[in-house]
């Protein structure tokens, strides 16, 4: 069942990776380095206002339904009612941003963050549908509606930014991609399937409660993949941060990979009663995400340059060193996701992972912004690569004082492999 839902899902989102670099390098090339980083910016802070109005409700949800406490017809509504609520916040406190005339980066109107905003939410509920098709066993028709999400952006992208050629084409493109594989994930992925379970209180109470303790979890989130770019966009020009922030969102999506082996390992963990099997999943996982890393460090070092040259252009040929060092950073925050799966889906103790994730952000925040002061873009990436490898030793410390065992040596990984074939 494991290795059947991973020869699945990892085959998916790698091509769903593939179709994703293929929308970026149409962005990139079509909006230049200053129109990247107007993009950047945008959905740097329509992610933040996000996360502050919807904490880690996402988090609770999934748990209830992992426990199966609620039923997937269930979780869909509650998903529905939070990121509604949350969707409407966050577009009030853009407007009163825009209103107040407080501090923005050049460019950034309320037409653009309202664009953003109702694409991170998109974003949000499509990924959810996608999580919860994956958790009931759906893996083939998740993996399909992932990939044919990435290939509705590309195609209207393509369609509205070669003609319009502006920012909010390329949000909108996204925004009705998402929506459209929504819908019919919902029509098709047995959503709406008759269930009298009637919405509870104490389900919110828990969702919310849970989302709260989840947030740093999500404030670490945009540390990892925004927090950069906020932070630069008050000490460089916007085609600075487009370059800037092209490296960190290709590095940053590495983090599928991981994220969608979770989703197999998660109920397979909670369906064995023991915990030395629960602990033996992780640990498989952990030595099959180092591998990944390894052998992909080298290739990057090698060609960074010349692949990024290719690809987007000349104008984007300084983000191939700083695409460097943001992987190394990256990988460490790659093969500790099952960690953190763990220690949210798993055990169920949001909380202790909520200490790990402020001193991130804190630390992601601080050393981006020294980095970029002293050292330009350079120092940026390697300040931000820094501070993800700390915080990573910190969880694997975590971890390790939380189950009292080592996590993996690599020269376990085809003894446990082998263990995972048997029942």
């Amino acid at each position: 069942m494991i290795l059947r839902g991973v020869a699945i899902v990892i085959p998916a989102q790698i091509i769903k990776l593939f179709v994703s670099l293929a929308l970026q390098i149409l962005i990139a090339r079509i909006l230049l380095p200053e129109g990247r980083g107007l993009y950047g910016v945008c959905l740097a802070i329509s992610l933040a206002l996000v996360i502050l109005s919807y904490f880690g409700n996402e988090f609770g949800i999934r748990h209830l339904l992992v426990l199966k406490r609620i039923t997937s017809a269930q979780a869909l509504r509650y998903l529905l009612i939070t990121a509604s609520l949350s969707w409407a916040a966050a577009v009030t406190l853009a407007f009163f941003a825009i209103k107040s005339d407080v501090w923005l980066p050049d460019g950034v109107t309320w037409p653009l963050l309202f664009l953003a905003c109702s694409l991170s939410f998109c974003q949000l509920i499509t990924t959810q549908i996608n999580v919860y098709m994956t958790l009931r066993g759906q893996f083939g028709s998740a993996a399909i509606l992932a990939v044919a999400e990435e290939l509705f952006k590309l195609i209207l992208a393509v369609v509205l930014l070669v003609r319009l050629r502006t920012v909010e084409a390329a949000l909108l493109a996204s925004i009705i991609g998402s929506s459209l594989i929504a819908g019919v994930s919902v029509l098709f992925g047995g959503f709406l399937k008759k269930d009298f379970k009637a919405l509870r209180l104490e389900d919110f109470q828990t969702i919310y409660g849970y989302g709260v303790r989840s947030l740093w979890l999500n404030l670490s989130n945009l540390s990892n993949a925004h927090l950069g770019t906020l932070v630069l966009s008050g000490l460089m020009s916007n085609a600075q941060i487009g370059i800037y922030n092209l490296a960190f969102g290709l590095v940053a999506r590495l983090q599928v990979v991981p994220d969608a082996l979770n989703r197999v390992l998660v109920p397979a963990s909670v369906a064995r009663n023991s915990e030395e099997e629960r602990l033996r999943i992780i640990q498989v996982s952990v030595a099959g995400l180092t591998l990944f890393c390894l052998s992909a460090a080298p290739l990057l070092a090698a060609f960074n340059k010349p692949i990024f040259q290719v690809m987007f252009g000349t104008e984007y040929i300084a983000a191939g060193p700083i695409a460097f060092f943001l992987f190394i950073g990256f990988s460490c925050k790659v093969i500790g996701k099952p960690l953190e799966a763990y220690f949210l889906e798993i055990s169920g103790k949001p909380a202790a992972l909520g200490a790990i994730q402020l001193f991130a952000m804190l630390m992601v925040g601080i050393l981006t912004y020294l980095g970029a002061e002293w050292y330009g873009l350079i120092g940026a990436a390697v300040g931000s690569s820094l501070a993800l490898i700390v915080s990573s030793a910190a969880l694997l410390a975590l971890y390790a004082r939380s189950t009292e065992r080592r996590i993996i040596s690599l020269f376990d990984f085809r003894t446990l492999i082998l263990r995972m074939r048997k029942p």
